[in-house]
């Protein structure tokens, strides 16, 4: 039985890293793996309030994850649990302490791809911001960053949500081609003190850009109240998913239940586990900058046997893959591979 104990576990933004280990807890201990509070354990896990502190300068951050991390006896991994791919400031502490690992929710798929600096190190804002990063990881280093082996499909609000997903009825009366309703202003904000809400700002608000008034389709846009946006995306045929302060959102996965087919920039840069993105099988990835949107809309509705297809594969796909199962073997198959790395 391989003992855990998670610090801080509902704090701040633990919450999401380690909501699934408290709610699987019990469904662990059949997979070998007890989480506890006591001193008595093989790993400790800490997350992103105790390793990051984006409210402040971004040395002063990895100050703050370090000497939380100096506070730990025994073996530890690092958790952020952001739904982005960037490593700003958690590759420092994780190069700079005894962590044995950092976990992220998703990564880009090589460590060349995070040679090149951009803002905040999110591949998807480009460079030009006051805190431009990229990193030379070294082989090494790239062996101690893993993937969690969970994502936002695996929780709505305090749900775990393979246990209460419901597939809503293709709705037969789908009048609109295109809905693009998503908040696209974001209020003023800042990563140790560089501002970065334009970014997400400029890349959602590109996309109304590119729609015009005229694009030869119907489509609805702007920013609505919740319940008129589902109802507007359940009569909808396709949908955008655009990027947020990351690659994955919470869009991704109501568009699947409600039966749409999702429109996104391509993610074929990003890993994840488990990965619901199989381009023109469960989604249609267009440019980041939104340029082949139109063209590629007014093609796919040319297509409704394609568009039913992946409507109905994605919803397969992601039953196949999101699963208590699924949650819990991702980490007794990291236990073991641990286990055999260490008696070689």
């Amino acid at each position: 039985m391989i003992k855990i104990k998670i610090y801080n576990p509902v704090a701040g933004k633990n919450r999401i890293s380690f909501m699934g280990f408290l709610m699987l807890k019990d469904a662990l201990k059949d997979y070998s793996i007890e989480i506890t509070e006591s001193d008595d354990y093989d790993y400790a896990f800490l997350g992103a309030d105790d390793i990051l502190d984006k409210s402040i300068s971004l040395q002063d951050s990895i100050e703050y994850g370090l000497e939380n991390c100096s506070k730990i006896t025994g073996d530890y991994f690092i958790f952020d649990g952001s739904d982005s791919t960037s490593l700003m400031g958690a590759y420092e502490v994780l190069e700079q302490s005894d962590a044995k690992f950092l976990f992220k929710n998703q990564l880009l798929k090589t460590r060349e791809d995070y040679k090149k600096p951009t803002s905040f190190n999110k591949w998807f804002f480009k460079d030009g911001s006051d805190l431009d990063l990229g990193y030379d990881i070294t082989e090494e280093n790239w062996k101690r960053i893993k993937l969690s082996g969970w994502n936002l499909g695996y929780f709505m609000g305090d749900q775990f949500r393979p246990t209460t997903q419901k597939w809503h009825p293709i709705s037969q009366d789908k009048t609109i081609d295109l809905c693009a309703i998503f908040q696209a202003n974001h209020p003023p904000c800042s990563d140790h003190h560089a501002e970065n809400g334009s970014y997400y700002t400029n890349h959602r608000h590109g996309a109304w850009e590119v729609i015009g008034d005229n694009p030869g389709y119907s489509y609805v846009k702007d920013r609505l109240p919740f319940q008129e946006y589902i109802n507007t995306l359940y009569r909808s045929k396709m949908s955008l998913s655009p990027f947020g302060m990351g690659e994955v959102c919470y869009r991704d996965f109501e568009v699947f239940e409600l039966g749409v087919v999702m429109i996104k920039p391509t993610m074929d840069i990003v890993s994840t586990t488990p990965n619901p993105y199989i381009p023109d099988e469960t989604y249609i990835p267009v440019d980041l900058d939104w340029e082949d949107l139109n063209e590629t809309v007014l093609k796919m509705l040319d297509k409704p046997d394609k568009l039913q297809y992946i409507v109905e594969n994605s919803r397969k796909v992601y039953d196949e893959l999101y699963s208590v199962h699924s949650f819990c073997k991702y980490w007794y198959d990291f236990f073991s591979s641990l286990s055999d790395i260490e008696n070689e």
